[in-house]
């Protein structure tokens, strides 16, 4: 925490990611799905996926292009992502495609439900956790995922080079609550989104599901392990390990 006025911009943000809105649509997918199926068809149109509490619905949203120049992403609560590092594995590098799948709810709700960058239009063989230096999978207990806390209910990527440039200009707590107000003016409280330059390139700034809490990403591979994808699961649709 930098300061209290940042503290008000943490608690604006948590407001925002508490309201309610939206409507849901009528295609239905069978239910529990795998990993795979759900990261694959969550940014399809016309998607449904039907738990036993009620259809949710998922519609992509294009929110423009993120700027990649060294190939290392930062996945980070933006608000607070001073000691995030990069993730280890290297992507392609050049502008691509941002795009979040939001999740239509039952009582009204609409919540961010995946971000995903695409850096390449070929489906995944697999998907694989995140994982920054010095983490592995083998050091996780069963049901624990390495990923960031959110204290803002905000998610975000950037490109590594970005990441100072943007720590820099939002030292500045004027320029702070410049960001908080554009992203609490969204139609829709609960599903926010925000693209701005800093640096060498921009970052990528989006409401992130329910709000607070412990998000994983995962790079998706093709069949010949080629990063295809990275996608932050929010944890509003639950999935099974597994095809």
């Amino acid at each position: 925490m930098r300061s209290a006025t940042r503290s008000f911009a943490w608690c604006l943000l948590l407001a925002m990611a508490c309201a309610p809105a939206g409507r849901a649509p009528a295609v239905e997918a069978s239910w529990p799905l795998s990993q795979e199926a759900l990261f694959s068809q969550a940014f399809a149109p016309g998607f449904t996926a039907t738990p036993p509490d009620g259809p949710i619905a998922l519609s992509r949203i294009e929110i423009g292009k993120l700027g990649v120049p060294s190939g290392r992403i930062v996945a980070c609560d933006p608000f607070v992502c001073d000691r995030i590092e990069a993730f280890s594995r290297r992507v392609p590098t050049g502008k691509f495609p941002l795009q979040l799948a939001v999740a239509r709810l039952p009582h009204d709700d609409e919540r961010v439900a995946f971000a995903r960058i695409l850096f390449a239009d070929r489906p995944a063989a697999r998907w694989e956790m995140a994982l920054r230096p010095g983490q592995t999978l083998e050091d996780l207990k069963p049901g624990y995922i390495h990923g960031y806390g959110v204290d803002t209910g905000t998610g975000a990527f950037m490109d590594a080079a970005t990441q100072a440039p943007y720590l820099a200009a939002t030292a500045d707590e004027a320029a702070t609550m410049r960001l908080v107000d554009v992203l609490n003016a969204a139609p829709v409280g609960t599903r926010a989104w925000l693209l701005r330059p800093y640096g060498q390139a921009n970052v990528a700034m989006f409401s992130s599901g329910w709000g607070d809490g412990f998000y994983a990403s995962y790079f998706g591979l093709d069949s010949a392990g080629r990063v295809v994808a990275l996608v932050t699961d929010f944890g509003v649709v639950e999935w099974r390990a597994g095809k």
